[in-house]
């Protein structure tokens, strides 16, 4: 849902804008977009006075963001929803995790007593309490769902291996980290993904890709690639 949120939020009438799904704000970060913190020397810029070249270029450069880790199917059927609201239905929201929609109901019921899961006040529908989801991804998720490199497979890149790291992070001369997955274009170390169904998963919504890609390094555990992955969360959520 926190994926389907932040598309929206660039795409609101729910065009998909790639075939494999849509942008949201974490694929429109320059490359030299650094997360560590910086000093102040002038004011920020205007909002109105953003460059709109500037802005339409980042949009041309990420529908050609290399984010794809496996080999595309060609026999798969496209996913084609036109509207938000289609999106959070439980069937939706099922076909597009590989879970059932008992699992899809029951996971929601139990976010809403936790607080983490709410009904938007104009829509209606259900919206990520996005800080605190945040906040258990930072500090408890590597407790929940601990996980030790295992042997070489071929996968899918997550963790610092994954486009949306490798676009703001350079680690050479390391042995990758992968999902292990047939269609995995990469041989790494296996992770065990916080789901089974999280390679398919993430073949449909590039975005969710991106937070399970950056959650992997959160659960590994590396100080400089766990840093870098909470601020990038954070600034893709719009936090």
């Amino acid at each position: 849902m926190a994926s389907l949120h932040a598309q929206e939020e660039v795409s609101p009438s729910g065009r998909e804008t790639v075939a494999w799904g849509g942008m949201s704000l974490i694929d429109l970060l320059p490359d030299d977009y650094s997360p560590e913190p910086k000093f102040i020397t002038s004011p920020p810029r205007d909002e109105s006075t953003i460059d709109i070249v500037d802005v339409v270029s980042r949009f041309i450069d990420a529908e050609s963001f290399k984010w794809q880790g496996w080999d595309y199917d060609d026999t798969s059927p496209k996913r084609t929803v036109a509207k938000w609201d289609d999106r959070y239905t439980l069937r939706a929201l099922a076909d597009s995790l590989g879970l059932s929609k008992s699992e899809i109901s029951n996971s929601i019921v139990r976010c809403r007593e936790a607080g983490l899961v709410t009904n938007d006040y104009e829509t209606s529908l259900p919206k990520v309490n996005r800080p605190a989801l945040l906040k258990i991804t930072e500090h408890a998720l590597k407790y929940f769902f601990p996980v030790k490199p295992g042997a070489l497979v071929r996968g899918i890149p997550t963790g610092f291996a994954s486009p949306v790291l490798t676009k703001h992070l350079k680690s050479a001369g390391e042995i990758i980290h992968v999902w292990p997955d047939p269609q995995g274009k990469e041989r790494g170390q296996a992770i065990e993904p916080i789901y089974k169904t999280v390679p398919e998963a993430v073949k449909n919504d590039r975005t969710l890709y991106h937070y399970l890609a950056l959650v992997d390094s959160i659960r590994l555990g590396g100080p400089r690639e766990t840093s870098v992955a909470i601020q990038l969360l954070k600034k893709g959520m719009g936090l």
